[in-house]
């Protein structure tokens, strides 16, 4: 497909497709870079390497279920974006295989804290729900339309599996994201505030954003 925005006068030749284990490093990479905050909350300032690391033996070990309901973005043969629609369904991830992992590439204590960074948002799937997370596009490619592009194709997914909403959380110091999101149909449902998250993300304040599909 193509995609273009205002901000560029050049189309963007993008395809999205299911991921795979061979995306393994690109995806962490790029979320790496996408999620600078949340890496250095969970693996430490001068930690994102070994992150990267934990993350993809923990994926590893989790099998193809690890990238269940996530997309991938790709220009040319480079995977620039992703997104993920988890549902009810799917079930609750694998947690023994993630722990074990983290605990083998970085130690009890540097495992403990990382596993508790990533999972304070967590957030229980409704059955009516598909959750979206995981949108994520390099930055050399933001502001030309891939982000709509994978929300759109979520929604898509969504709609296949009979979802009555699509939701997601988004930092409410994000502006634009927060724009995007309501460009796209999302509305603010509910605002999340977490000490915790404040002092180990420095994000406080978090907004549930929703969408809904109309089935």
């Amino acid at each position: 497909m193509l995609v273009s925005s205002p901000q560029s006068a050049e189309p963007l030749q993008l395809s999205i497709r299911p991921a795979q284990m061979r995306d393994i490093y690109p995806v962490l990479n790029l979320h790496r870079e996408a999620f600078a905050d949340k890496f250095g909350a969970a693996f430490g300032a001068s930690g994102a390497a070994r992150g990267v690391e934990a993350m993809a033996e923990a994926w590893r070990r989790q099998g193809s279920s690890a990238l269940r309901g996530m997309f991938v973005a790709e220009a040319g043969e480079q995977v620039i974006g992703t997104i993920t629609l988890r549902t009810w369904e799917m079930g609750g991830d694998n947690t023994g295989a993630a722990e074990m992992a983290f605990h083998q590439v970085l130690g009890t204590w540097r495992a403990m804290r990382s596993i508790f960074a990533l999972s304070l948002l967590d957030h229980q799937i409704d059955r009516a729900e598909g959750y979206i997370t995981d949108v994520a596009v390099l930055s050399e490619y933001r502001r030309r339309g891939v982000a709509q592009a994978m929300l759109a194709r979520a929604e898509e997914e969504a709609r296949i599996r009979r979802k009555r909403y699509i939701a997601l959380y988004v930092s409410a110091r994000n502006r634009g994201a927060i724009d995007l999101y309501k460009r796209t149909g999302f509305t603010k449902w509910r605002t999340r505030r977490s000490l915790m998250a404040g002092w180990i993300l420095r994000q406080r304040v978090w907004l549930l954003m929703r969408k809904d599909l109309g089935m």
